[in-house]
């Protein structure tokens, strides 16, 4: 191998999976609806699908699902009294490309409540499914202030790999817009 990267922690499906079949579209911040956009700050996210070598995983499948901005899930069983937004789906499907690149415009999710004293830290789940593995992890924010007492961020032996920084936008993104650059490494691809 040329390079031996660490593979991203695994991380729990979580009982917010989507019903229904999610949206193949690249953008969550609007709906089909089209009666207007997500509220929340708007996030660009992308990375790479690739192996421990560094070899990237074309074609691969990227499934997310996240609370909206107010930290609920657009899911029957969620029962958190936030709000729902009803320009937010939550779920959408990409495809990786020739460089295992991967993109979506979303919204910041938020914080909720997952029982008394527990909040869980704003995250987004992931599935993948490459060409010979099905791999399942969440990507959660550097600097949320649940992070110390979150369940299965701690119980990750490899956090650097799936806690991520925001950034500022870069030019053709929203002034007020912030990015994610969320590389993931599966063990074979």
């Amino acid at each position: 191998m040329a390079q031996n990267l660490t593979p991203t922690s695994h991380q729990i499906l979580g009982p917010f999976y989507p019903v229904g079949a999610p949206t193949e579209s690249g953008d969550l911040t609007v709906t089909e609806s089209g009666n207007g956009s997500a509220e929340g700050q708007i996030l660009y996210l992308g990375g790479r699908i690739m192996n421990r070598a560094g070899k990237p995983v074309a074609n691969a499948k990227v499934e997310i699902w996240q609370a909206n901005a107010h930290g609920r899930y657009t899911h029957p069983n969620d029962d958190n009294p936030a709000p729902l937004d009803p320009n937010f789906d939550g779920f959408a499907v990409v495809r990786t490309d020739s460089d295992g690149r991967y993109k979506l415009k979303t919204v910041k999710p938020g914080a909720y409540p997952t029982g008394p004293n527990r909040i869980r830290p704003a995250h987004i789940h992931f599935e993948v499914y490459g060409h010979s593995e099905r791999f399942v992890t969440q990507m959660y924010f550097q600097g949320d202030p649940h992070h110390d007492e979150d369940t299965w961020l701690q119980s990750s032996r490899n956090q650097d790999t799936i806690v991520m920084p925001l950034l500022n936008p870069v030019d053709g993104m929203e002034a007020d817009a912030k990015r994610v650059e969320f590389d993931i490494v599966l063990m074979n691809g």
